[in-house]
């Protein structure tokens, strides 16, 4: 039987007001024999049979779910799911066509389909919903261990704990393995997000670029309270997709040189750019991947661009595809964390775009339009244009969402990530600020060595394809390696298995283990050698 440790690390995570509630509540509140188990649910949500299907709601509120299986065979696999909106949306095309209501529900799998394969081997799952939506960090940290100690007190036969998650769930899962050894015996964060800090701030400066060159009416950030705040927000989704909507018209119509939207209020020397060389430069210079589920960054179609659409047109394209939700994530996540920390969060006031163009000025030259075109735009974006205002954060409300919990990289599992190269949201700089503290904390002697193992998934070199008149086409399935979490099944069952035969042993897959693993996955590698850029954040 797996003994549940409640450390001081989980105390240390959590709020003030979490922990009054938690200690004083945990011993009598939410017992495991209060569970509703039933084998009708299960086979109903999951088409699992022989399986009983456990639902609960903890003290918190967080409704959860642990499943199973008649034949277990001893390992129970928590899963931490992403980030979800905090708010109810109303119809809004690409971010909720049908509108959206705040979802509480639980997982138990990263899919239904995942699910069910894995009761099927005989594993038992669980997973909370969270009370609490957003960047919930703190609360998904608690919800999962209250799961953990639900489970293993209603089924004693557990032995051995493995946990999961994708995105702020990766992240989540991470932290409640270095914040409480002993609590689970391996963890696989996949498509890994770092920080609110860091993932927003992404977000956030190509966000503001958008509002800058595009449309400075969309307020980005210093949402009011109560309902104008909501309405500010949901407003700013509406200009935000307007936005895009007219760069995407205007690049289809000319992609050599496209027009400038009609609600930019920059000058006429700027717009002289083609505005798709603006586009590209913010992702450039905020870190959006230049890879997108259409555009690979190096296709042409055949004819008289063959050449020049690989290098100064589809990257601006992808930047383009990936961006929309990067900017709609940003509009949401400063509005989230504003109300979270009680204060502007996002922070541009010192930050030097030219230097976070670096090199990357020279790579993508032609689809910057050059080096005169490209110090125009820099120039305007600098904190010395009038024109362009900087963001200047609450150190009270910074310091509050660095209170939720950041990496520290102290491993005492066996670790495995699962990270896409291209991944817009998450990009594989937050997996390598893993590897680096992980690295540091080997060499502090805080960690042993040999138990992260990092699995990268890559798009082809080439995959963009076009129709006979040379318009890319999107493709009906998303691009492996490209988008957000964007793996396939069986990806993601290869990392089950190593995860939970990690759980069992005690020890990470070795190098051997993981090639045989990947072999037929033409989109995985590992290379010890590879360093994926970090975040333009912490360059």
């Amino acid at each position: 039987m797996k003994n549940l440790k409640i450390t001081r690390g989980l105390v240390a995570l959590t709020s003030a007001a979490l922990i009054a509630t938690f200690a004083v509540a945990l011993p009598t509140a939410a017992r495991a024999d209060d569970l509703t188990c039933s084998t009708t649910a299960a086979a109903s949500k999951y088409g699992a049979f022989d399986t009983s299907l456990c639902s609960g709601v903890d003290q918190f509120g967080a409704k959860y779910e642990i499943a199973m299986p008649k034949k277990f065979n001893g390992t129970f696999i928590v899963y931490s799911h992403g980030i979800r909106k905090n708010t109810n949306l109303p119809p809004l095309p690409v971010v909720a066509p049908k509108g959206y209501v705040v979802d509480n529900s639980p997982q138990i799998a990263p899919t239904d389909e995942i699910a069910l394969s894995l009761l099927k081997q005989g594993f038992a799952l669980g997973g909370s919903g969270v009370q609490t939506q957003g960047w919930n960090l703190q609360e998904q940290v608690l919800a999962t261990t209250i799961v953990i100690d639900q489970a293993i007190t209603k089924f004693p036969k557990i032995d051995h704990v493995a946990a999961w998650g994708n995105s702020l769930g990766a992240l989540s899962t991470q932290l409640l393995a270095e914040q409480n050894p002993g609590l689970v015996d391996a963890v696989a964060p996949m498509c890994l997000a770092e920080s609110a800090l860091a993932e927003f701030t992404m977000a956030g400066d190509f966000l503001w670029g958008v509002k800058t060159l595009f449309d400075p009416t969309i307020k980005a950030t210093g949402y009011s309270t109560g309902m104008t705040g909501y309405t500010e927000m949901v407003t700013d989704i509406g200009k935000v997709l307007t936005v895009f909507g007219t760069l995407s018209a205007a690049i289809k119509a000319n992609p050599t040189a496209p027009a400038w939207p009609a609600s930019s209020t920059a000058p006429a020397a700027l717009k002289a750019i083609p505005v798709r060389s603006a586009v590209l430069l913010l992702g450039l210079i905020s870190g959006i991947s230049t890879q997108s589920s259409t555009f690979d960054s190096s296709s042409g179609p055949k004819g008289p661009l063959e050449t020049s659409f690989g290098l100064a047109i589809s990257p601006a394209l992808a930047v383009l595809e990936n961006g929309a939700e990067a900017a709609v994530l940003a509009v949401v996540g400063n509005y989230d964390m504003e109300l979270r920390a009680g204060g502007v969060v996002f922070d541009n006031s010192k930050t030097n775009y030219a230097a976070r163009l670096g090199d990357d000025g020279d790579i993508y030259a032609a689809g910057l339009t050059g080096k005169t075109a490209t110090a125009g735009m820099l120039g305007y974006l600098s904190a010395l244009n009038p024109a362009a205002p900087r963001v200047t954060a609450d150190p009270n409300a910074v310091a509050r969402i660095k209170a939720l919990g950041e990496i520290e990289g102290t491993i005492t599992v066996p670790t495995i990530t699962m990270t896409a190269t291209a991944d817009h949201v998450t990009p594989p700089g937050a997996t390598q600020y893993l590897i680096n503290k992980y690295k540091a904390s080997v060499a502090n002697k805080q960690s042993k060595p040999g138990l992260l193992v990092n699995i990268w998934n890559k798009p082809a070199d080439e995959y963009t394809t076009f129709d006979a008149a040379g318009v890319p086409q999107t493709p009906a399935t998303p691009t492996n390696g490209t988008q957000h979490c964007n793996y396939t099944e069986s990806q993601v069952m290869l990392v089950a298995k190593l995860l939970t035969d990690a759980a069992k042993s005690g020890n990470a897959p070795t190098n051997k283990t993981v090639l045989a693993a990947i072999k037929r996955q033409p989109r995985l590698f590992v290379d010890p050698n590879y360093v994926a850029p970090l975040f333009k954040y912490r360059q």
